[in-house]
């Protein structure tokens, strides 16, 4: 699936003043399984934001694909599609910004070329795509004017160079789509009857064809696409839901309350899956339930949607109504939501309205509100284009044809009003309701992505900017309904093996909820609703969490300090000896030097007295003989 996301990037993606690559669609894969390995992708789509091909806000462009066309294309192959900068058309030009920072159109536009070709689309196909591309861009750049006859201003247009290039790229007739852009015609028994259009008018045929041009040319790749991905055979399918985040983007229309309404009825359904299992799991366990009051995106949801005064049903209505404006449909609005708490009307009187949502307010203007929900080609408009030499434009109009004869008659077995089920709110509503069905029979898994920081930025952590996002996507309302209850599950193996000690215990296989309740008692006590044990897990409050942690810490604080001390007087013993053992070595050592240097002393004091024994010798001999010698001639002296 992955080598099909830049065509699904290019035709569904465009920058808005949040997100400089944000989807305008929603998405449903199925990404089928065999033996645990994905064989096979299916892709669904919902709420293509095609108003945005004619209109962007200020900051903001159009489809990534018409301005990747334009910096990529070869020079030859642009010449051919009368293709010049994407400054010099009005679909392109209107948020004044073509270019965006970082990214690179002309080398995605090779990107997306490698992902058309690897999904099986000829030269030909990928050529007749560029045509309807560059043909919408055409369609933008045709101005009216208006003159005004007998109290009307029919519309006119001063250059047909436009209306010529379209019909030569799409290959339609000139002459028939500049009447059907500037006159309504009336089918009559004999005849038909043409009607001028105001300027207004004019320019909703043309922003109509455009948008029917892209949308069907986006089903039609969905298409290909799906075919390509086709598994052969399946046992088992994961699906995964990609849908537009919360909207405010200041000029908020139809599309940003249908975004808003998806995501509060998405929210809803999270919220439902968060108390069912925690209904189930207090069921399971034997816990007393108390139910959940009703839901402020609930309240939000009976507000926009709920038969037969919801926001939706109102515009329908008023859709259907051929003497129905925007206004009538606000005023309308009003009438029957002004005392709704969930519903703001303005102090004074503009083509506003505000709706309270679960993530925050968010104002609307009508502006063309009825024209986006109707949603229809006149009959002419779609004969031109079925008729087109172009193969894929023909086969484009062509089920856009056999869709609207489907709705009606299906609509009509059912006596329904006409045309009521081809609103574009309608059809999402179903497309919605459609996708929730899927949800509600599959095993649920919730995906919330949050940024750190609007700047796109690295070690950045915008606190106010995330708890905005928590907000949004609805965890804070989803974290009360856990704090309401007991949101601390543990089973009583688990609880026994970390709290056991507090009551001079461990895990006991015997009577493990005896165990648990004797640990709750001797820390909480009595206290009535901070815990409750049931069959297999101790239910806890935060309050109730803390005082075990807090009494563990403190006993394993003691236990720790005891066994450091045992540990440090162990060392310490040990290290004793050992120093005990090297003293005793370093004092041998040392009076062996000692005796083994008085030794030398002594044999060398010794051998000097040895020495001076043996040079002493012969003179203490001479000596004896000269004392005796002397002591002769003394007394012969003496006798003489």
């Amino acid at each position: 699936p992955s080598n099909v996301l830049p065509i699904l990037e290019s035709f569904g993606n465009a920058k808005t003043v949040l997100n400089d690559n944000s989807s305008r669609l929603g998405k449903f894969l199925q990404v089928h399984l065999k033996h645990g390995f994905i064989v096979g992708t299916l892709i669904s789509q919902y709420l293509l934001e095609k108003s945005r091909v004619v209109f962007q806000g200020c900051g903001e462009r159009s489809f990534h694909v018409f301005y990747e066309l334009l910096a990529g294309l070869p020079t030859e192959q642009k010449e051919k599609l009368y293709l010049q900068e994407p400054e010099t058309y009005f679909y392109l030009n209107q948020g004044r910004t073509c270019k965006v920072s970082g990214k690179y159109d002309d080398q995605d536009f090779l990107v997306l070329i490698k992902a058309l070709q690897m999904i099986g689309l000829s030269e030909d196909q990928l050529t007749s795509i560029w045509a309807v591309l560059a043909g919408i861009l055409q369609l933008g750049n045709i101005c009216f004017t208006s003159f005004e006859k007998e109290s009307f201003e029919p519309v006119v247009i001063p250059s047909e160079t436009e209306i010529q290039i379209v019909a030569k790229l799409l290959h339609v007739s000139a002459d028939l789509l500049h009447r059907a852009i500037t006159h309504r015609v009336t089918e009559t028994r004999y005849d038909q009857i043409l009607t001028p259009l105001s300027v207004e008018s004019a320019i909703d045929a043309r922003d109509s064809i455009a948008k029917v041009l892209y949308s069907q040319l986006f089903d039609w790749l969905l298409l290909k696409i799906n075919e390509w991905l086709a598994p052969l055979e399946m046992d088992s399918t994961v699906g995964i839901v990609d849908m537009h985040g919360f909207e405010d983007l200041g000029m908020n229309s139809l599309e940003q309350l249908c975004i808003n309404f998806a995501n509060e009825h998405l929210q809803h359904f999270f919220h439902q899956i968060v108390v069912t299992q925690e209904e189930e799991e207090y069921t399971q366990e034997d816990l007393l339930w108390s139910p959940v009051s009703k839901m402020p995106s609930e309240l939000c949801l009976d507000l926009v949607a709920a038969k037969p005064h919801g926001i939706l049903h109102i515009l329908d209505e008023q859709t259907l109504l051929s003497q129905a404006t925007d206004h009538t449909f606000l005023q309308k609005c009003h009438y029957r939501h002004a005392n709704n708490r969930w519903y703001v009307k303005p102090n004074l009187p503009l083509p506003i309205f505000t709706v309270q949502h679960y993530a925050g307010p968010v104002t609307y203007q009508v502006h063309k509100f009825l024209n986006k929900n109707h949603d229809q080609l006149r009959p002419e408009i779609l004969d031109i284009f079925s008729q087109s030499h172009l193969k894929l434009v023909s086969s484009l109009f062509q089920n856009v044809r056999e869709q609207q004869i489907n709705q009606r008659e299906s609509h009509s077995r059912v006596q329904r009003l006409k045309h009521q089920a081809s609103t574009l709110v309608s059809r999402f509503q179903q497309s919605l309701q459609d996708l929730i069905t899927k949800l509600e029979r599959s095993h649920v898994f919730f995906v919330q992505c949050i940024k750190p920081n609007s700047k796109k930025v690295p070690n950045t952590f915008d606190t106010e900017y995330v708890a905005c996002q928590l907000r949004h996507l609805g965890i804070l309302e989803a974290v009360c309904i856990r704090k309401g209850g007991y949101p601390i599950r543990i089973s009583f193996h688990h609880f026994l093996t970390r709290y056991g000690v507090l009551a001079g215990q461990g895990p006991s296989c015997l009577q493990k909820r005896d165990g648990c309740a004797a640990v709750l008692s001797q820390v909480v006590g009595d206290i009535s609703g901070l815990y409750q044990i049931g069959v297999t897990k101790v239910f806890l409050k935060e309050k109730a969490r803390q005082m075990l942690e807090r009494q563990r810490n403190q006993k394993l604080t003691w236990a720790i300090v005891t066994l450091q001390r045992n540990l440090r007087g162990l060392i310490n013993r040990r290290q004793f000896q050992v120093f005990r053992q090297k003293i005793t070595v370093i004092q041998a050592h040392f009076r062996g030097h000692l005796a083994r240097k008085r030794y030398q002393r002594l044999k060398k004091t010794l051998l000097q007295f040895g020495v001076a024994i043996l040079v002493s010798g012969p003179l203490v001999h001479t000596m004896r003989h000269y004392k005796v010698i002397k002591l002769l001639t003394m007394r012969e002296e003496d006798l003489i």
